[in-house]
């Protein structure tokens, strides 16, 4: 690892015990491989010419252009020896993953994920860090169905279901990167442009390589065919339901004796079996569904479950069917799964009639439920739009889960139900203003995609997907989190530097007065030196600190020091203070931040006037500095008014009270909806000062969004342009299940009364 900038390429792994590796010809043929294939991820090089000279071209001055033209060189020279290190950093980390047996899963995961511990750190170091992670992010969710299948091969030659982190992994591939580049520069600007043409032409390299590596060990017979299966993990818990066997039956031993009855499942059957009697014939014929239009099992003989599960995968293949679409109003609306499942389910005889089989009380009851489900997830506000869309297209995945398996409804740990929870919960606050390229926005894709494509009736593929999305949500609160907290520790320290300087102002200002008038070389030496020596005891230890009023002390005992001294007891007074007064003063301004030439000067100054007073002499009016009151803008109250801007009645949705009561009482990690012009942003609160009640607010990247005095924020909520999305604090599936049964309990009880009436 690199440690203090001195970068050791692989010589760490020589000195390490090593056990005999696995004795099998695919590791070398992989090995081969990696030698051919590497050095084309830094085929960037030749493009990184172009963006170098941009740069030069934006240059503010010559000495950072030549610094551009420099580094520009030194990648041109450097280019064989950058490939060559890279590519043996890799190899080494391969050949230490075998020679280890086990992977040594705990030395290399600690290791990366050390790399990649985002602790406070100067700002350029951090800006590459994010870069960094943010290159592995995307890599994640283009490469990870190769790299799960690489996993799952190196597994199985290492005969274990230990853990391990693969040496080929996304973290290490950059983490290696930092390495050959960081000797060449340290100019954050030209590693940010280098990292950017990395990830645009090394990802599909990188893409093609483990998609050879896995057909080499297809060949060389290592799991040449793979199932959606998890490898199982000695070290974690497994909260996945049971998969389904070959009778579309759960599996009972998975249960264990943790099974529970699909109590809510039958409450809601029941529920709707009550609308479905008042009109046993209607059925569903729009998209849209409603209450009052639920359809009721009828018609022919019940299809069996095998003929339903075979027609829904054959429907889920078909991508048409699994689209939500847009209505003649512009609302994204479900497609007709029921019309498609009962056209699919139709046979025609041998005479040319056309049977059409009907569907299972339960199973029918199963639909409507699994309708009504994704109707909630269309209407949900506290998901983006645009993700809405996507989690519609589960409907039909979703439906074939819940008809194996009523355990959907009432398991809160159901492995299908989980991952639509963490889909829900982790696009809470998502902005689309990057459109579907978004990171996000490509991973939520990329898991429905793989669900549509892979999902028969094996339900591991679930908790699969739903660790991958955990470790991308993880990753993604990592980097946002720090990001957050730098954001607030900055907004925090600026409001304490306002905070002093004008503490330091008054007590300047008061003092100078109470002595006016003052030599003008005391009035320099104050304001020019002693003034930071006032802030930084003041930010350091506080105002009532011992240490802030030997500063003021010490000020105040100066000022006497260059008044005239007429009485001999003063000037007796004033010769026994001098010495001990100018000590402190040195002490105090002999730093380095200090200008020494301009303090010496300053001093010879003060030392005249020293002499003058010890003397009884009064200075010349020219020497001296008449000082006037100023009255000091107290910023920090400014900030903390709760003096509303004013709002015409029409435009207020919340009169001004409950506007501020709601902005005072809006708790930190709460995600708003904001609507200023014609943009719509999620942000959420990320904290509020002490000092001044503002309130900071960043995007769900934890970069800063707004910054608000409280009565700015109260302005938000009292003219409607912020809504609070509470909702989130539930997970999906439970929001949606009391919803449904909130809503057909009303239904019918208005029905009723209707009934009674006439």
């Amino acid at each position: 690892m690199a440690t203090n900038n001195i970068v050791s390429f692989g010589s760490h792994r020589n000195s390490m015990p090593q056990s005999e590796a696995p004795q099998h010809p695919a590791i070398t043929s992989c090995r081969k491989l990696l030698e051919k294939s590497l050095p084309e991820c830094f085929v960037f090089l030749n493009s990184l010419d172009d963006s170098l000279f941009k740069l030069t071209e934006q240059s503010v001055n010559s000495h950072q252009k030549d610094e551009y033209f420099a580094v520009l060189r030194q990648f041109r020279i450097k280019q064989n020896e950058t490939k060559k290190n890279f590519t043996q950093l890799v190899l080494d980390d391969y050949k230490h993953f075998w020679s280890s047996h086990s992977g040594d899963s705990n030395t290399q995961e600690d290791a990366v994920e050390a790399s990649f511990e985002l602790s406070l750190m100067q700002n350029d170091a951090l800006e590459e860090q994010i870069a960094l992670k943010q290159i592995a992010s995307k890599a994640e969710s283009l490469l990870g169905y190769q790299l799960e299948q690489m996993d799952r091969r190196f597994s199985h030659i290492l005969n274990t279901d230990t853990p391990f982190e693969n040496p080929l992994s996304l973290e290490h591939i950059v983490n290696n990167l930092k390495k050959v580049l960081s000797p060449i520069t340290s100019n954050i600007s030209i590693l940010l442009v280098a990292y950017k043409q990395f990830e645009q032409h090394a990802l599909p390299v990188l893409k093609t390589l483990y998609e050879d590596i896995n057909n080499e060990l297809i060949q060389q017979e290592v799991l040449p065919t793979l199932n959606h299966k998890k490898r199982k993990s000695s070290s974690k818990t497994s909260t996945s339901s049971p998969s389904v066997n070959s009778d579309n039956v759960p599996n009972s031993d998975e249960f264990g004796d943790s099974e529970e009855e699909s109590v809510i499942f039958d409450e809601l059957r029941q529920l709707l079996g009550q609308i479905k009697s008042r009109s046993p014939s209607s059925h569903a014929s729009t998209n849209s569904v409603s209450l009052s239009s639920l359809s009721s099992a009828s018609g022919g003989t019940p299809a069996t479950l095998d003929n339903v599960m075979m027609a829904l995968s054959n429907l889920q293949h078909q991508p048409v069917s699994s689209q939500a679409s847009y209505d003649e109003q512009g609302e994204l609306a479900l497609p007709d799964l029921r019309h498609s499942l009962m056209t699919s389910l139709s046979q025609t005889q041998d005479d040319g009639t056309v049977t059409a089989p009907s569907l299972s009380r339960i199973d029918d009851d199963t639909m409507n439920v699994i309708t009504l489900l994704f109707e909630f997830v269309l209407e949900d506000q506290a998901i983006p739009a645009p993700i809405r869309a996507l989690l519609a297209r589960l409907q039909l995945p979703m439906l074939k889960v819940a008809i194996t398996d009523k355990t959907f409804f009432s398991k809160k740990n159901h492995s299908a139900r989980l991952l639509l929870n963490n889909l829900a919960r982790a696009s809470t606050g998502w902005d689309h203003s990057n459109g579907t390229e978004d990171i996000l926005f490509t991973q939520v894709e990329s898991i429905v995609d793989s669900i549509l494509t892979n999902f028969d009736t094996n339900l591991e593929i679930f908790s699969e997907l739903n660790e991958q999305l955990n470790q991308f949500i993880q990753q993604q609160e990592k980097s946002s989190d720090f990001a957050e907290q730098r954001i607030a520790k900055a907004t925090e320290g600026q409001e304490k530097l306002i905070l002093a300087q004008q503490e330091v102002d008054g007590i300047i200002n008061q003092l100078m007065v109470q002595y006016s008038p003052v030599p003008k070389a005391v009035v320099t030496l104050i304001e020019d030196s002693w003034r930071q020596v006032l802030q930084l005891r003041f930010l350091q230890k506080g105002k009532d600190s011992p240490e802030w009023k030997e500063v003021v002390s010490l000020m105040e005992e100066l000022l006497w020091s260059v008044t005239p001294k007429s009485a001999p007891t003063e000037r007796k007074k004033l010769l026994e203070t001098i010495p001990k007064l100018l000590k402190s003063l040195r002490d105090y301004l002999g730093g380095a931040s200090f200008n020494q030439h301009k303090i010496t000067a300053l001093f010879k100054g003060l030392q005249e006037c020293h002499i003058k007073c010890l003397n009884g002499r009064e200075l010349e009016k020219d020497e001296l500095q008449q000082v006037d009151k100023q009255d000091v803008i107290n910023d920090i109250t400014n900030m903390n008014s709760d003096d509303l801007a004013p709002v015409p009645e029409k435009d207020k949705v919340l009169s001004d009270e409950k506007a501020l009561d709601a902005a005072k009482q809006l708790k930190v990690g709460t995600w708003l909806e904001v609507k200023q012009d014609n943009d719509v942003q999620r942000v959420k609160f990320s904290w509020r000062s002490n000092l001044t009640g503002r309130c900071l607010f960043v995007t769900y990247q934890g970069l800063k969004a707004a910054e608000l005095a409280l009565a700015e924020l109260a302005n938000w909520f009292q003219q409607g342009q912020a809504i609070i999305l509470d909702q989130v604090a539930e997970p999906l599936m439970d929001r949606a299940l009391v919803s449904m049964k909130d809503t057909i309990e009303k239904q019918n009880s208005s029905e009723e009364k209707v009934t009674k009436e006439t």
